[in-house]
């Protein structure tokens, strides 16, 4: 994470459009992929669920998108992958805010299939339904779902890539990090306020 705040934004965009692939490479298994969440699924660890075909999760589960408060732009598809979720509404609730929802909450939302006590062993079961019926008709099925899920895909994971370049050159970066890290927890002042209109920046950001 300090890395990527000392690097270029150009550098940056390639290497986090490289780190996107190494997760969703997921979406090339030609077979169906089930996330089994039995504890925190946040930032990165949620975006990978959701590259996933179908999510089960334990009620203790907690899920969120805490991109924002780290001074960072969604990333790993998020932006594309949660609104096909949950619906844009919901979706931007819990990218704007960076709000953490538990397993009852994420069942209503429909950002979950289903509630276990057992996610690990009720995904098994889940996954030996699937491969008990025909192969063919179930692998094209999943190619099918997904070249429609994944339609401007793409252009979304590059748009990411560019922003958290942006996002990583900023001080709000910065501090969110130093927030992050510091013991005991702070919360982040962030500084980056920006207005609409054409007029030259009233402060300085900090070095």
């Amino acid at each position: 994470l300090h890395a990527r705040g000392r690097d270029s934004p150009w550098r940056n965009m390639q290497v986090m459009r490289r780190f996107y692939e190494r997760f969703l490479c997921v979406r090339k298994l030609p077979v169906p992929v089930i996330a089994a969440i039995n504890g925190p699924a946040v930032g990165a660890g949620l975006c990978l669920a959701l590259a996933c075909d179908v999510r089960v999760a334990s009620p203790a589960a907690k899920m969120g998108v805490t991109f924002v408060g780290l001074g960072l732009h969604p990333g790993m598809g998020c932006t594309h992958f949660l609104p096909q979720t949950v619906g844009p509404q919901v979706a931007a609730r819990m990218m704007l805010t960076g709000e953490m929802v538990g397993g009852a909450q994420a069942l209503r939302e429909g950002l979950v299939a289903a509630l276990e006590d057992d996610p690990e062993q009720a995904a098994v079961a889940l996954a030996s339904r699937m491969a008990e019926q025909a192969p063919i008709a179930v692998r094209t099925c999943v190619r099918s779902l997904r070249m429609a899920q994944d339609a401007a895909l793409d252009t979304a994971l590059w748009r990411e890539a560019d922003a958290q370049a942006h996002c990583y050159a900023g001080p709000d970066y910065r501090e969110g990090l130093r927030a992050l890290t510091a013991r005991p927890r702070q919360p982040a002042a962030f500084v980056q306020y920006e207005g609409c209109a054409d007029e030259p920046p009233t402060h300085a950001w900090p070095g």
